[in-house]
C-alpha cells in the first residue's frame, strides 16, 4: 500500500511538472482526483518546501551506486518468488541479491549492472556460509543478515525496499540477552559435563586400577594353590616311585637269598651223596 501511494504521488508530481502554468494544470485534472483536491495539490508542488524536498530526494537518488533489474516487481515480489513449493523455503539473501541485481546479455550469461552490487553480493554470501557452516543456536534472520552488510536504514531494511520494517531494537537487544544467556548456559554446561566427563575418567581409572588389583591377587593365590598342588603330587608320585622302588628292591634281594640257598641246598646234597657212595 506505501508502494502504490507513493507511485500514486509520483504520478501527479510528473502531471503537474508536465505543464508550465497553473491554468493549463487545472485544465488537465486527472479523473481519479477531486477538483479541491488538485488545487491543494497544485499548491502543494508549488511551494518552496515540497521543492527543496524534491531537490534533496534527486541528489539522493544520484548518489545511489547499486542498480536493481527487478523493474516494476518489488523486491518483495522477486524474494517469494524463489520459495521452494515444496519446502516453502526462500532462498539465502545473497541468492535473492544476485536475481535483484544481474540481468542476461547477449550471449545469455548474467552479468552484474553494476560492480558494487557484485561486491555486496560476496558480503552476503560470506556471512550465509558463516551462518550454515558454523554450530549457531540462534543463526541471523534474512534481515539481520541484510542489515549488517547493508546497514540499518530507519523505516525499512535495506534490499526489502519498502514495507518491511527494520526490527526494533528492544527486540534485538532482548535477542542478543538471549543469545548471551543461552552462551553463558552452554558455557555453565560444557563447564558441568567436562567435571562429570572428569570424574566419570577418574572413577573408571581407580576400577580398573582395583579390578587390576584383584586380578593380581587372585592369580597370586591361584599359582600359590596350583605350586602347592603341584609339589603335593610330585610328593605323592615320589613316594609312590620310592615305595615300587623298595618292593622292587625286596623282591630281588628275595629272590637272591632263595637262589643262594638252594644253591647251597644242591651242594649240601650233592655232598652227602658222595658221602653216601665212600661209605659203601
Amino acid at each position: 500500500m506505501q508502494r502504490l501511494f507513493r507511485a500514486w504521488k509520483a504520478r501527479l508530481s510528473r502531471l503537474y511538472s508536465k505543464y508550465n502554468t497553473n491554468e493549463e494544470r487545472l485544465s488537465h485534472r486527472p479523473e481519479d482526483v477531486e477538483l479541491e483536491d488538485w488545487k491543494y495539490l497544485i499548491q502543494y508542488f508549488g511551494s518552496q518546501d515540497f521543492k527543496v524536498v524534491s531537490d534533496r530526494n534527486k541528489r539522493n537518488r544520484e548518489k545511489q551506486i547499486t542498480k536493481h533489474t527487478c523493474g516494476t516487481r518489488s523486491f518483495a515480489e522477486v524474494e517469494e518468488s524463489t520459495r521452494n513449493p515444496i519446502t516453502g523455503e526462500i532462498d539465502t539473501p545473497d541468492k535473492v541479491w544476485e536475481i535483484q541485481h544481474t540481468r542476461k546479455d547477449d550471449r545469455g550469461e548474467l552479468v552484474w549492472v553494476d560492480s558494487q552490487s557484485q561486491q555486496i553480493h560476496g558480503q552476503l554470501q560470506e556471512v550465509v556460509t558463516q551462518q550454515q557452516s558454523e554450530e549457531i543456536e540462534h543463526p541471523m534472520t534474512r534481515d539481520e543478515i541484510l542489515s549488517i552488510v547493508l546497514g540499518e536504514r530507519t523505516g525499512y531494511v535495506r534490499g526489502k525496499g519498502y514495507g518491511k520494517k527494520p526490527p526494533k531494537k528492544s527486540n534485538m537487544q532482548h535477542a542478543n540477552i538471549e543469545s548471551s544467556v543461552s552462551s553463558a548456559m552452554e558455557i555453565v554446561h560444557q563447564e558441568m559435563q567436562a567435571e562429570m566427563d572428569r570424574k566419570l575418567q577418574e572413577e573408571r581409572e581407580q576400577m580398573a586400577a582395583e579390578l587390576k588389583r584383584n586380578m593380581e591377587l587372585e592369580f597370586q593365590r591361584k599359582l600359590a594353590e596350583e605350586r602347592e598342588h603341584a609339589n603335593a603330587e610330585v610328593q605323592r608320585k615320589l613316594a609312590e616311585e620310592r615305595e615300587h622302588a623298595n618292593a622292587e628292591v625286596g623282591k630281588r634281594i628275595h629272590l637272591e637269598v632263595d637262589k643262594r640257598m638252594y644253591e647251597q641246598f644242591a651242594s649240601f646234597m650233592i655232598r652227602m651223596q658222595q658221602q653216601q657212595g665212600q661209605s659203601t
